[in-house]
């Protein structure tokens, strides 16, 4: 599936929703409601373009949701003097499940969801619609049978998914780790999201996170966290293998989900 026009559309954004404040080592944490041989540019793309199977569908099923973006606290002081990484959590619903205030939801989207997300861990679903995989996912407890999805987590546009029946079981806690992020913005500005299926190799490492809109800078697996700010390694495609990148440093680090629990 190519990136192309299936990608879920912003229209007129606006983001109001719950804040949890949550302190965590001088950092505030806001709640926002293959192999490395050659190949072809083009399947590079292909396979990279599974990042944004998070909310693939088609353009006249997009909902835009109306919620002022409000963040709490301020970034704490690494010993380096940069900036610590800022944590965030996003979702379309808060703890409770109830979507969050101010959406706009049309039910024109129809599909079946499993349990689980390929990049989000935690009460997410897997949801299929015609040719597009919607993930991650939220169920909506106001609405029996249907899910929210964000396309990225610093999207602006929401979809919603109506199964037409009651959904599975989804009771996965939102995970203490915060060593694996749904999405990251980089210090360079570039925003990176997490790979869905198959996923590239580099030099034997795993690469999980495509960046920009035409993915020539990657991220390898294992975000060193000893210090702040925090920073993962790099390599980028030249359109005909990966080469190493330098280190890229976190500026902002998305996890999914209203809340870590547990």
């Amino acid at each position: 599936m190519s990136h192309g026009d299936d990608r879920c559309a912003l229209l007129e954004p606006a983001w109001t929703t719950d804040v949890l404040e949550q302190s965590r080592t001088g950092r505030h944490a806001a709640v926002v409601g293959v192999n490395d041989g050659e190949r072809g540019d083009d399947h590079h793309a292909e396979r990279l373009a599974l990042r944004h199977t998070s909310c693939m569908v088609r353009r006249r099923f997009l909902v835009v949701a109306s919620i002022a973006l409000v963040v709490t606290g301020a970034l704490g002081a690494s010993a380096s003097g940069l900036s610590a990484t800022k944590v965030i959590y996003v979702a379309p619903v808060n703890r409770s499940g109830q979507s969050v205030p101010g959406l706009r939801i049309f039910l024109d989207v129809r599909g079946h969801c499993e349990p689980g997300s390929d990049s989000v861990p935690g009460p997410t679903y897997r949801c299929f619609e015609a040719n597009s995989i919607l993930d991650p996912r939220w169920a909506d407890r106001a609405h029996a049978g249907s899910v929210l999805c964000m396309e990225e987590p610093w999207s602006e546009a929401v979809v919603q998914l109506d199964t037409g029946h009651r959904l599975p079981a989804s009771n996965y806690p939102v995970p203490k780790s915060l060593g694996y992020p749904w999405g990251v913005k980089l210090a360079n500005g570039e925003e990176c999201l997490a790979a869905q299926g198959a996923h590239d190799m580099f030099r034997g490492r795993v690469v999980d996170y495509a960046c920009g809109h035409r993915f020539h800078l990657v991220i390898l697996r294992g975000m060193h966290r000893s210090h702040e700010p925090w920073s993962f390694d790099s390599a980028i495609w030249t359109g005909q293998r990966y080469m190493a990148g330098p280190r890229e440093t976190v500026k902002v680090a998305w996890y999914g989900g209203p809340a870590r629990t547990g």
